[in-house]
């Protein structure tokens, strides 16, 4: 029986839980003036979902304009702005924003999402922890062009990729529910069974771990834990400093007492986290 019919309605499905918002960053070297590294100006501005763009740009264009009262820019007619770094020439803007795909993922179709990006010139770059590639399934989507092509247009690229991407994975988080509800149900269950019982647990791993949960709680799907806390946690993990490569034995007893104290810390936290009767309503 699909959802609709059971529930009258999906669980939380919104665009918000997939794009965690973003920047708009412009440079500008000085007009006359031999170009070093420290001889640019950045400016940057913040948006919280891909309809705020150009209102973000509004807002960054401000700031550029209070800055161009006291001083001049390198700037070319037919190049645009000049500098000694590629991605700071041309229009020297940088639409960047993070999306957490971790529905896509579970059902085979990222691959075919991250593919189609370059065709538009933009990129897309994941988290590397402790080997895991793409970790927590979260990805910074960015402009690879900033020649050849103007601010606006790059803003509409930016607001349509964007839109499009976050509208893949919320249908991506319908169809897991309609058509593969054991699959979401058994990535969830395994991520508290493991966050509960491992001995060891790296970076990485909990960022692996805690993707199906954000995912399932932002949904509405968990009880003992929020989306805001899960994601409070990711981020921990991501801003937590790196040990080097191991390479004496010592590096790995470090490593290993690292991985210890996380695992006991996760451990208590995942005793009282589980699927709720939301959840068994909608998957099982």
């Amino acid at each position: 029986m699909s959802l609709s019919r059971k529930r009258g309605e999906y669980p939380n499905l919104v665009i918000a839980d997939v794009v965690d918002g973003g920047t708009l960053t412009l440079w500008r070297n000085p007009a006359g003036a031999k170009f070093g590294e420290k001889d640019v100006w950045e400016i940057s501005s913040e948006w919280d979902s891909p309809s705020g763009l150009h209102a973000a740009y509004s807002a960054l264009q401000d700031k550029e304009a209070e800055l161009a009262k006291s001083h001049a820019f390198a700037w070319d007619s037919e190049f645009g702005y000049l500098s000694p770094f590629p991605h700071h020439c041309g229009t020297a803007l940088r639409i960047e924003g993070t999306f957490h795909l971790e529905a896509l993922h579970l059902i085979g179709d990222l691959p075919q999402a991250l593919n189609a990006i370059p065709a538009i010139r933009f990129e897309s770059s994941s988290v590397v922890e402790d080997g895991i590639r793409q970790a927590a399934h979260l990805f910074r989507i960015s402009n690879a062009a900033v020649l050849g092509i103007s601010e606006q247009e790059l803003l509409d690229r930016a607001k349509n990729l964007f839109t499009d991407l976050a509208m893949q994975e919320v249908n991506a988080r319908r169809t897991l529910v309609e058509e593969m509800p054991r699959v979401i149900e058994d990535a969830i269950a395994r991520s508290i069974a493991v966050l509960r019982h491992a001995r060891l647990l790296s970076p990485g791993e909990i960022l692996d771990l805690l993707s199906p949960i954000s995912l399932a709680a932002s949904m509405g799907f968990i009880k003992g834990i929020t989306a805001n806390e899960t994601r409070r946690l990711m981020r921990d993990q991501l801003n937590a400093p790196s040990l080097p490569e191991s390479r004496t034995t010592e590096d790995d007893r470090r490593r290993d007492a690292r991985d210890a104290r996380l695992a006991d810390r996760f451990n208590k936290r995942f005793q009282t986290v589980s699927l709720n009767s939301y959840a068994e309503e909608c998957l099982f």
